[in-house]
């Protein structure tokens, strides 16, 4: 029952998304541009916007019965060495903090390594893996103000140790909880639902920027890393995006998400 359910939303996307499409214009800029990308930069003002509406996440557990973030604004451009992926929503709160009331604003990009026809577009299936670069807004926060502990939130919390809780993912390197956090993007594959797992080796990179109600974020990967969990991009060539948010004060977490499944993606050759 869950292979008809997930065929059929890949079928129902995929007759709802059939006029979409993102092209990736080349743009002469430095390198620099994509190592600290800027979602404010004037670069963008030039860039073709594609709107793109989402889907609330209800083929597996747990889910949304509708949408808490209706649509999508993007934006592409690359250099031949570079690309950059600007997300833009409406979110009336900024979510940078994990509360029992609240998660964190969030973001994902999700890259085939095969043919979109062929992956699926929920984190993908057995024998056809997808990469996904992954914002998150207490990360921007860590890095803007520093990391952020219980008592950083809570003033008046006492404990005796964290060791054997927060400081003990700290030592153990868990990428969800590193206080010198040098980017708010983490690279993950998957190859199928309960498959998620971080990139031994991280190269994307990324900042976000919420004010006056939205949410402006970048994200950016080089096309050709040398990483065998990065699907290589090349100027001319065409691949996929599917697109993932994720609204903290509604309690959007995990896989209670709003997504979009894949749209075609064409990286345009230097004219």
């Amino acid at each position: 029952m869950k292979r008809i359910l997930i065929m059929s939303g890949i079928l129902l996307w995929s007759a709802l998304a059939a006029a979409e499409e993102i092209k990736v214009p080349y743009v002469k800029l430095e390198n620099d541009f994509f190592a600290k990308p800027d979602p404010k930069a004037q670069e963008w003002n030039t860039i073709e916007t594609t709107n793109i509406s989402m889907l609330p996440q209800n083929i597996t557990m747990p889910s949304l019965k509708e949408a808490t973030i209706k649509n999508l604004s993007i934006q592409t451009l690359h250099n031949n060495k570079w690309i950059a992926i600007k997300l833009v929503w409406k979110d009336p709160t900024k979510n940078v903090h994990v509360e029992s009331s609240e998660a964190s604003d969030a973001c994902a990009v999700q890259f085939p390594f095969g043919e979109a026809a062929k992956t699926s577009p929920f984190m993908g299936n057995k024998g056809a893996m997808v990469a996904i670069l992954h914002w998150k807004g207490i990360w921007q926060n860590d890095i803007e103000k520093g990391y952020q502990q219980v008592k950083d939130l809570h003033p008046n919390t006492w404990v005796d140790t964290y060791r054997f809780g927060i400081q003990a993912a700290i030592d153990k390197k868990n990428p969800i909880a590193q206080p010198d956090r040098k980017t708010p993007v983490e690279e993950l594959f998957a190859e199928g639902f309960g498959t998620l797992t971080t990139q031994p080796k991280q190269n994307a990179t990324g900042s976000g920027v919420w004010e006056n109600g939205e949410w402006n974020v970048v994200l950016a990967r080089p096309l050709k890393s040398g990483d065998k969990n990065d699907p290589p991009l090349k100027a001319g060539s065409q691949t996929s995006l599917a697109f993932a948010l994720w609204d903290g004060a509604a309690q959007n977490v995990g896989s209670r998400k709003n997504y979009a499944p894949w749209v075609p993606l064409i990286l345009e050759k230097n004219r």
